[in-house]
């Protein structure tokens, strides 16, 4: 298991590239719907205390970061370096 932030289940694009370019994470569910979109790392490995790890700002780092387009996740999560993306919408 591994947490992000302060032990939480919050991890910046920084911390989540080192951990993909090690490996432990490989690949990300974008969930969400128009406009309110969260990234999480769906890998088992990757739950905090029942929790699945989500990408945050350095703004609000303890808080899921919140995309308006799926566009604009999945283009973050190249840049992380993330290859494979499930999509979730929610209703």
């Amino acid at each position: 298991m591994i947490s992000g932030i302060n032990g939480g289940n919050c991890i910046l694009s920084s911390m989540a590239k080192v951990r993909v370019e090690s490996g432990q994470i490989k690949s990300a569910q974008l969930i969400g719907t128009k406009g309110n979109y969260i990234v999480a790392f769906d890998v088992d490995e990757t739950e905090w205390n029942d929790k699945p790890l989500v990408l945050s700002s350095s703004r609000q780092p303890y808080e899921a970061r919140v995309f308006k387009s799926s566009d604009g996740a999945i283009a973050e999560l190249k840049r992380i370096g993330i290859k494979s993306v499930s999509i979730e919408l929610i209703d």
